[in-house]
């Protein structure tokens, strides 16, 4: 009896992993699929940021993406945070929202915008030179 009442206790506790864990996931989208326009606009880090101005719609994802040997990071201005309705790579470990996002090499970060609004942002473009770095505004035209 002893036996059964560990893999008892064994599965319930892995089934309540399993829930939690799931749990964590959707927190990270956001949003339902109807509120998704499905459309993804990318902003790269090359040797620059491009394009450096976008027009979206609501609930449009825009995607920045790290193609640079060293981190990007990515600072929005003006509290213009408040409205996104599903993001990757924004979230605290406490799955706060967070005005900022470093974008590691190869990776990737991306939001989606609830309200038509205008967003601003700067992006910091590490150098391998030693204490060199370039910031790059950007501008988020968000329309319904």
């Amino acid at each position: 009896m002893t036996a059964w009442m560990g893999t008892k206790g064994f599965l319930m506790a892995a089934a309540m992993l399993a829930a939690a864990g799931c749990a964590a996931v959707a927190g990270t989208t956001g949003i339902s699929d109807s509120s998704r326009t499905g459309t993804v606009h990318d902003v790269r880090f090359e040797e620059r940021m491009s394009p450096a101005n976008l027009r979206v719609r609501v609930g449009d994802e825009v995607r920045w993406i790290n193609h640079r040997s060293t981190p990007v990071r990515l600072q929005f201005l003006e509290d213009a945070l408040g409205d996104v309705v599903c993001q990757s790579g924004f979230s605290s470990l406490l799955r706060r929202q967070q005005e900022s996002a470093t974008v590691k090499p190869n990776e990737s970060a991306s939001l989606c915008f609830g309200k038509a609004d205008t967003i601003r942002y700067n992006a910091r473009l590490d150098s391998p030179v030693a204490g060199g770095q370039m910031i790059e505004s950007g501008t988020i035209s968000v329309i319904q």
